[in-house]
């Protein structure tokens, strides 16, 4: 059975081979195993069965939307690729989270208390929850789309088009004779004006409009497509925490872990907007909510993993060893385990050891020789490797990487 599991797991979790060229790119999904671009089709024979280690909850989710689970893995790889890079210069770098025979999330280290578990487990979440939002302005999950709540009509769109041409028209002195050079919509040729607005004069149209378009002007209305990150954030909610209130204290961790990575995704959407007017003017904008980059998001948690909370066990509650505000620590990475010093190799804690890793003699900080190679000193090697780099992320669960070459000196750590 063991067998047979792995066998199952090799065939999607394909890591991209050593590639010889610089120009070569890379897509794959290391989770599902797709290797073939474009849109595939997903169904639960295409996605659930092919996961092993989804709860039966969450073969339910995978059952009823693949489509979502699909980008909801895709998130998950996205995560497992900052998790690396941020703690990149850590003893423990997240390396042990790829290449297991299971998701992550029952990965050793993600059912502990320590810090980096708390890193792990907010990051994560915040990937499910960034990739199903960003795909759902895609157009790509039939159970969502834009946000409805910032979306301005396009009749509305269009009157306030029309408003700002009669505008400009009339401050440069034109009269009646102006309405031959207005769209058709404005002369009421099209019925899509409301009929109390077709006069034969356009300063009765100014004065008819409603004031929250008067004061559109150089200002900006919601627009565009929304990322409906309320829809990422609550299928990420349901696919990864307890259901019910949570009896121990690693269960209690994990769920406000993961409500801290989903938050920071909402706190650092970003407002895009697109200009309207005559003649290339910005007359007015609409604007739209996107995701922000995950690189930003992977940052801002490095610091709050940087900043965590230790708690200790007390009945089942998490005490916090820290004096701080409710409302200040509902926003901070919380752990209850002190971390080991992940030196050695000891899969019991899920650490790999430091022994071959890259090291900077150079520096003071936790990436220096003496720091990450725990002691043992280091050696200077001439190394020649192919990396991924440059990854960008392509629906629908692909990660589309140029292949980078590099020869260089490097410090190893014995």
């Amino acid at each position: 059975m063991e067998l047979s599991n792995k066998l199952r797991w090799d065939q999607f979790m394909i890591l991209a081979a050593a590639l010889i060229s610089p120009a070569v790119k890379v897509l794959c999904n290391d989770i599902l195993s797709l290797k073939v671009a474009g849109d595939p089709v997903l169904t639960p024979n295409s996605v659930c069965l092919r996961l092993p280690g989804l709860s039966k909850r969450q073969m339910r989710m995978c059952v009823r939307s693949p489509d979502v689970t699909a980008s909801a893995l895709q998130g998950i790889q996205v995560a497992l690729h900052e998790c690396q890079h941020q703690l990149r210069d850590q003893r423990w770098n997240c390396s042990t989270l790829e290449g297991q025979d299971k998701l992550p999330h029952h990965n050793i280290i993600l059912n502990r208390g320590f810090r980096e578990s708390a890193f792990s487990l907010a990051l994560l979440a915040a990937g499910v929850a960034h990739s199903v939002a960003t795909a759902c302005s895609m157009g790509k999950l039939r159970g969502c789309g834009c946000d409805a709540k910032r979306r301005l009509d396009d009749d509305k769109i269009r009157l306030k088009l029309s408003q700002l041409q009669l505008q400009t028209l009339q401050k440069g002195g034109a009269g009646i004779g102006i309405t031959r050079s207005l769209p058709a919509e404005m002369t009421g040729l099209h019925g899509n004006l409301p009929t109390h607005l077709h006069s034969t004069h356009p300063s009765a149209l100014l004065k008819t409009l409603p004031h929250e378009l008067n004061s559109m002007q150089e200002t900006w209305e919601w627009g565009g497509c929304s990322h409906d990150v309320r829809f990422g954030d609550r299928f990420a909610r349901d696919w990864l925490d307890t259901r019910g209130s949570p009896r121990d204290i690693h269960a209690r961790m994990r769920m406000h872990n993961n409500k801290v990575g989903r938050q920071i995704v909402t706190d650092n959407m970003k407002r895009k907007c697109k200009c309207h007017g005559t003649s290339g003017s910005c007359q007015f904008k609409t604007c739209w909510h996107v995701s922000p980059e995950f690189r930003l998001v992977g940052s801002v948690l490095k610091e709050k993993f940087l900043s965590a909370i230790l708690s200790t066990p007390r009945t089942g509650t998490m005490v916090f060893l820290t004096r701080v505000r409710r409302r200040t620590m509902s926003r901070e990475l919380v752990y209850f385990e002190k971390s080991p010093d992940f030196c050695e190799y000891d899969p019991s804690i899920d650490s790999p050891g430091t022994q071959g890793r890259t090291c900077n003699k150079t520096s003071y900080n936790i990436d220096s020789c003496s720091s990450l190679c725990c002691g043992r000193g280091h050696n200077i090697l001439k190394q020649t490797r192919n990396e991924r780099c440059n990854c960008r992320f392509h629906w629908c669960c692909y990660v589309l990487c140029d292949e980078c070459r590099l020869t260089e000196w490097v410090n190893v750590c014995k």
